[in-house]
């Protein structure tokens, strides 16, 4: 080990650690939860003990650190189970790190011990929500309101996640062979079905986007100002439409994912379909849904 990398400070070896989930083509988003918490656990840990540096952490500090208060002017009260959990997890993935790169000999995280959190089930859209909103959106002409629709729709038929709509250009879609292309996470691409009324709908959008945009903007989805669409605008897109159509839930765009897996198995009855259809690795993941759709059965039993 040389001199450089054994007196690391944790906030160097926090650049480099992030500068590797780069190289492997973790998403931005995810680089960004993690350098945040690893910020958090440095300050804590150098308020604990000035001038510490990495080689010198101790599983005794990382105690500490998880145990500390509010270290935040945004930290109201004793921290969640869920950022305690994201904290001891990105901890933990850094510190292997650090030992396979030789910043740490031993690991101090290694007797952190995760417990599992529930799972909440996600907020989406009813059959009746879902066709209020499309209809609030097709009662209107203008060229904003068919990218909106367009948007929401291919959300809603697709299942994609925002990350991967906002950043679908032109040559994604081919509606001669009714798919569109994404790169999901860990920039892995896939191949989305584009059923028959979506692509009617594209179709359609894609000839007003041609006669609204600049040529050579390759973004798929514009702003009125001819850039590309970020993921703020199009969730604050979404909420605009919801609060049209009086829908009160609190749903982002990913709970338009969890609208199409939900009725993708209330119709199917098939989890490694809606598994496939979401490109989840694990079935595991996806067998929330199974709740969600039971939960519409005893609601509808309840109604008999």
């Amino acid at each position: 080990m040389s001199n450089r990398t054994a007196d690391l400070d944790l906030t160097g070896a926090t650049e480099a650690f992030c500068a590797r989930l780069s190289a492997e083509g973790r998403s931005p988003a995810t680089i960004a939860a993690y350098r945040r918490d690893l910020a958090l656990v440095a300050r804590v840990a150098g308020e604990l003990a000035p001038g510490i540096v990495c080689r010198a952490v101790t599983a005794g500090l990382l105690d500490k650190v998880f145990s500390a208060g509010p270290v935040t002017e945004s930290e109201r009260g004793p921290r969640s189970a869920a950022s305690l959990h994201r904290m001891k997890a990105a901890v933990r993935a850094f510190f292997a790190w650090a030992v396979e790169v030789g910043v740490v000999d031993d690991n101090p995280a290694r007797s952190i011990r995760m417990q599992r959190l529930p799972r909440k089930l996600p907020v989406f859209l009813t059959a009746a929500e879902k066709k209020r909103l499309l209809k609030e959106l097709k009662g209107r002409t203008d060229f904003s309101t068919l990218r909106d629709r367009a948007m929401i729709e291919v959300l809603l038929g697709t299942g994609i996640r925002l990350g991967e709509l906002a950043a679908l250009d032109m040559d994604d879609i081919d509606l001669d062979a009714k798919h569109l292309r994404v790169r999901a996470k860990g920039n892995v691409p896939q191949v989305k079905f584009i059923k028959t009324d979506l692509r009617t709908l594209l179709r359609r959008y894609l000839a007003e986007r041609r006669r609204h945009g600049r040529p050579e903007m390759e973004a798929l989805f514009l702003s009125n100002r001819d850039g590309r669409l970020c993921q703020r605008q199009i969730a604050n897109r979404l909420a605009h439409w919801l609060r049209k159509a009086g829908i009160e839930k609190d749903l982002t765009p990913h709970g338009l994912r969890h609208t199409f897996a939900t009725h993708l198995y209330g119709a199917t009855n098939d989890l490694l379909v809606v598994q496939r259809a979401l490109g989840h690795r694990d079935v595991s993941t996806t067998q929330i849904y199974t709740h969600l759709v039971d939960g519409q059965l005893e609601e509808a039993l309840e109604r008999l």
